[in-house]
């Protein structure tokens, strides 16, 4: 082996070394905001309503109001489940034939997008998680920032072809010049 053939096989290492850390990185931190971390785990609330009989009104009335009456014993609430109905109501306009905000989409940019939104959330959240552990506030705010950025990121080479797509179209449509008034045609 040469010295030139050596030198490109170690970059080859390198290059693989590097993306094999981004990847088991970017899968660490989606496990963290799926589950969670040691300080703030992503629990499910779903422990319905818990009143014992030394309890005082307050205490009665927080319970039932943190547990929905009771309702989160059979539907569970918290961060999986808000992150799970907001990419399931959104896929359901994703997925249709037509853009429904008009902005021609395509269905391809719409998906990429969301799927963008929902990695991005996760990531966010889970930032939001190790910089403010003690915060519920936080993940929150994590979580819809980095939902954005995510499927603006993901979506912009889509947005960039179809405003190329769309700049075109409009110059090759024939420019009509109404007549002068007065001039004969």
């Amino acid at each position: 082996m040469n010295g030139e053939t050596f030198l490109a096989f170690g970059d080859e290492l390198t290059k693989i070394a590097f993306f094999q850390t981004l990847k088991n990185g970017l899968t660490n931190a989606l496990k963290e905001g799926w589950h969670g971390t040691k300080e703030n785990p992503q629990t499910w609330m779903g422990k319905g309503r818990q009143i014992t009989p030394g309890m005082g009104r307050k205490a009665r009335m927080w319970e039932d109001f943190s547990s929905l009456g009771g309702a989160t014993k059979a539907l569970p609430v918290g961060a999986k489940s808000m992150m799970m109905l907001g990419t399931g109501l959104m896929a359901r306009d994703a997925m249709r034939a037509q853009d429904p905000t008009g902005q021609q989409r395509s269905r391809t940019e719409r998906m990429t997008g969301l799927a963008g939104n929902t990695v991005g959330g996760l990531l966010g959240s889970t930032l939001a998680m190790r910089a403010a552990p003690k915060s519920f506030v936080a993940p929150m705010l994590g979580g819809v920032l980095g939902g954005m950025v995510g499927e603006r990121v993901m979506a912009a080479p889509f947005r960039a072809a179809r405003e190329h797509r769309l700049a075109r179209q409009q110059q090759m449509q024939p420019q009509y010049q109404a007549p002068e008034q007065g001039v004969p045609a």
